[in-house]
């Protein structure tokens, strides 16, 4: 783990006339078993690791560690003290509920701001020296900032409303006065609390399409090559270490020389050529080349004739000599381990030259990114929802035929609940599960070697690493498409937005899931990962669930994206792409309406808040379908039949040519025309009837004149 930062500690603190020094602030929150009591932190302390409390496996050491020692004042060092304990322990469970450790870090910044403003504006931190013109010019302070957010000026509003509250738990007393006559703190901000727009991007469908393609490439072809050379290596390494220990102190050149030219025949026989290194490793300096310019891999050659340093041989120069001739005599080859390599689906060649000691740890860190990316998309799970999956967490529910029929996986809801979380299991996909295999086998030696729990555990080795994966999650997705790039012999092999790779965030996944399953069913990612399966599965499991929310925001991204759709539908209609089929006409006419009322220019939307506004009422009914999308008007739908309830469209009754519910798009002509020459296939065949070929050929008269207007808008 990495060193703990430094306390600075300027001036001596002062005593809280509320709190004794030698107080526990964690006292009443619940703690990790086999917590030490008498390491908790106390009050007087100035670093307070507040670690024993937090449950979160992603949560790393920075989250929970709050430095009062860079407090240079000592009256704002004991402020900051007595309100982020009154946040943590929460006097007041009527007006607020204990924030988390991690959310406390935070509160720190915001309560130092404010007291350096008061010190500033004042001479002092007094709190009886604050009255309502303060406060005002405090806003607009905070406000001047234009990169802040209106959510994030409401977090800087907090603490002085908090500060009036907590009054009796600050010394000398709080804010003697309600800030703001008691508006809230988003009311003074300006924030809507009601708002449905979510700020986290969606992750473009060309971008998260060939991300998850790669993914799953590695958890269903890469992912046996990759553990089986990881247990060659852990075999190599274990009879290396024999070897070694039986040899004691009496190893000599002349015996390791001796021992690899016996293994190099061995090689030659089987056809195999003197292993070199994928990539040079930095810490081969000074290893003799090979003529086409690659290092000889004497690592790899130690483990497999039981020497201890590769000095024995590089520096040996009767073994390089003899290593030069026999690479002259059996030919080379990269990589040099006996895993053999399983072959690409796309091109039918090796997906990679044959491991290594280096390049194999580079692929196991691909393959838990490609693990992560599968988890973290088709179950909609959080990031500390997800980090907190351990071994068996994956559980396989059959039919009475013995036929598999969904997936659970066990893991903990942290959001919104105590901060020790509550069990839940999340009902997915096939494709989950076989990550989750690989992933069991990927980390097995590392949670064995530090005694660890959670199936995401940083694989890197160095004592200074930090044991679990963590906040390491978005890095090691960039480093998954990095290496990605570095193989693919036409780059980027995941496509570029506005020219730009794509940037990461583990929130990404879980709004992107949830758009697509609410307004791309039938998308071209769904055919590659069940989306209808994953949706039913998904919403079965989470009825009544406590991890419930995933439905509302399915729900959520349903509205915008059908708003979204008919936005787009508006931005085309001024390009000149104008939609077709029944409802073509009214959507015309509305669109002519707001473009009047809004004064837009063909490819230039002046105002997208109030054309929004104004066309939300079309986005309301809207359902977004494969072979149209429909306006749906329960009073004119010619699918309802008097028995059906009015509530939805009835796909499998949709007549697109002739309900008045019905809008085409350029979209919607692929599958139109693929239709079409399925039929044109069928009358040259010689088994339909006279009547079968009539019909046919009535019937793709019918879907050309549909798209006609598509296909070319002057007909």
């Amino acid at each position: 783990m990495r060193a703990k930062p430094a306390i600075t500690t300027a001036r001596p603190s002062l005593p809280s006339a509320i709190h004794p020094d030698d107080a526990n602030i964690l006292v009443g929150r619940p703690l990790r078993p086999g917590t030490d009591r008498s390491t908790l932190p106390r009050f007087g302390d100035d670093l307070w690791d507040l670690g024993p409390a937090m449950f979160r496996t992603n949560a790393r050491p920075s989250y929970f560690r709050l430095n009062f020692g860079t407090f240079e004042d000592p009256a704002l060092r004991r402020l900051a003290k007595e309100y982020v304990l009154a946040r943590l322990s929460a006097p007041l469970r009527s007006y607020r509920a204990p924030c988390s450790p991690s959310t406390a870090i935070g509160t720190l910044s915001f309560v130092r701001h404010f007291g350096e403003f008061l010190r500033e504006r004042t001479g002092s931190v007094e709190l009886g020296r604050v009255d309502q013109r303060f406060l005002d010019a405090y806003l607009a302070h905070v406000r001047a900032d234009p990169s802040r957010s209106s959510q994030q000026v409401r977090l800087y509003i907090d603490v002085p409303i908090d500060l009036h509250h907590f009054g009796p738990w600050v010394t000398g007393g709080g804010i003697p006065f309600l800030p703001w006559r008691g508006r809230t703190a988003s009311n003074v901000s300006g924030r809507s609390r009601t708002s449905a727009e979510n700020t986290t991007p969606r992750i473009p469908e060309p971008v998260i399409g060939a991300l998850l393609h790669w993914s799953m490439r590695y958890v269903d072809v890469y992912a046996p090559d990759i553990l089986a050379a990881r247990e060659e290596l852990d075999r190599l390494e274990a009879r290396c270490a024999r070897i070694v220990a039986d040899d004691g102190s009496q190893g000599r050149h002349e015996r390791y020389r001796y021992r690899l030219r016996a293994w190099l025949e061995a090689r030659r026989a089987k056809g195999r050529g003197v292993p070199l290194w994928d990539r040079r490793p930095n810490t081969t300096r000074g290893i003799p080349d090979t003529a086409e310019g690659k290092a000889y891999n004497f690592r790899l050659m130690c483990l497999q004739i039981g020497c201890p340093r590769t000095g024995n041989l590089s520096r040996s120069s009767a073994t390089v000599g003899m290593l030069e001739q026999m690479a002259g005599e059996m030919g080379t080859e990269v990589g040099g381990m006996d895993t053999p390599i399983s072959l690409d689906p796309d091109t039918g060649l090796p997906w990679r030259e044959r491991f290594d000691t280096d390049s194999l740890p580079h692929e196991e860190q691909m393959l838990q990114a490609a693990c992560y990316i599968v988890c973290a998309y088709l179950t909609g799970m959080r990031d500390s929802e997800l980090q907190d999956m351990e071994p068996g967490c994956v559980s396989v529910e059959r039919s009475a035929d013995n036929l598999i029929e969904r997936y659970r996986v066990r893991s903990t809801v942290y959001k919104h609940r105590e901060a020790a979380g509550v069990s839940a299991d999340w009902i997915t996909i096939a494709p989950v599960a076989r990550a989750v295999d690989a992933l069991e086998v990927l980390s097995r030696r590392a949670r064995g070697d530090r005694d660890l729990r959670s199936l995401w555990v940083s694989l890197k080795p160095w004592d200074w690493t930090a044991d679990y994966l963590a906040s390491q999650a978005a890095p090691i997705i960039k480093m998954f498409r990095d290496g990605l790039d570095a193989r693919v012999p036409n780059p980027p092999a995941i496509p570029h937005v506005d020219g730009h790779p794509w940037h990461f965030t583990t929130r990404q996944f879980r709004r992107t899931i949830a758009w697509y399953i609410a307004n791309r069913p039938f998308g071209v990612i769904a055919g590659k990962i069940q989306y209808k399966h994953a949706s039913v599965a998904m919403f079965e499991g989470y009825a009544g669930a406590p991890h419930g929310d995933f439905r509302r925001a399915v729900e959520q991204e349903r509205v915008l994206g059908q708003l979204d759709d008919v936005v787009a539908y508006y931005e085309a209609y001024l390009q000149g792409d104008e939609p077709g089929g029944p409802a073509s006409s009214r959507l015309k006419q509305e669109f002519d309406h707001v473009r009047d009322t809004l004064g837009d220019l063909p490819g230039r939307v002046l105002d997208q808040k109030r054309l929004r506004t104004m066309l939300a009422h079309l986005g309301k009914p809207l359902h977004v379908g494969f072979l149209n999308d429909c306006f749906f008007d329960p009073a004119s739908a010619l699918c309802l039949r008097p028995d059906d309830k009015p509530v939805a469209p009835v796909i499998s009754r949709c007549s697109p040519d002739r309900c008045p519910n019905s809008c085409l798009t350029t979209r919607h002509v692929a599958p139109w025309r693929a239709s079409i020459d399925e039929g044109e296939r069928l009358l040259q065949g010689n088994t339909l009837s006279a009547f079968q070929k009539v019909a046919i050929t009535q019937d793709n008269d019918r879907k050309r004149r549909l798209i006609a207007h598509l296909e070319d808008p002057k007909v």
